[in-house]
């Protein structure tokens, strides 16, 4: 047999069986009411309040994060917002100035055409439009055809294309006997 460890109590019920095996500050701390208990309690305790305020600084931690967080996008939101009113308004002022700009082109453009009302010397006035019933170049209704063919440019205008070109067919035969071999 071997002998036990003399660093190892053992503690006995009333019956006389073994109970509990171990070194004298681990018995005695299953004990009640001895120091080592109190000691043991005592060092649970102040682990359990050591994990509850490390949990607290964590809480806190994180809530500043989130409040530094949520600060941040609320100044991101206000500065897109602020933007994003400038990029309108930027755009709203250069369709006006597009505008301003057509408008002050065609007032030019109006200014410089002739008073109808003062023609110049030397120019030439008309007088009275012409009639398109006179010219033949009236406007004809819808579906109907022309009694006559509508003339096209006069040969020697500076109009007259000449007449249609049509592209003549090339004939070529590939049968053999067609082909004369010399």
């Amino acid at each position: 047999m071997t002998d036990p460890d003399p660093q190892t109590f053992k503690l006995y019920g009333p019956t006389g069986e073994v109970i509990m095996t171990g070194s004298m500050s681990a018995i005695m701390e299953r004990l009640p009411d001895t120091p080592a208990r109190d000691a043991a309690l005592d060092s649970m305790l102040k682990i359990a309040c050591d994990a509850v305020e490390a949990e607290q600084r964590a809480d806190e931690a994180r809530e500043s994060l989130l409040q530094t967080l949520t600060t941040g996008l609320t100044r991101l939101s206000a500065r897109i917002d602020s933007f994003e009113k400038r990029l309108a308004l930027s755009a709203k002022r250069a369709e006006a100035a597009r505008i301003a700009e057509g408008q002050r082109r065609v007032q030019q453009y109006l200014d410089a055409l002739p008073d109808p009302d003062k023609p110049d010397d030397g120019e030439l006035t008309v007088k009275h439009a012409p009639d398109p019933v006179d010219t033949g170049l009236a406007p004809m209704p819808f579906g109907t055809e022309p009694d006559k063919p509508i003339p096209g440019p006069e040969p020697g205008s500076r109009l007259y294309e000449g007449p249609p070109q049509v592209p003549q067919p090339i004939s070529i035969s590939l049968n053999e006997a067609d082909h004369v071999h010399r």
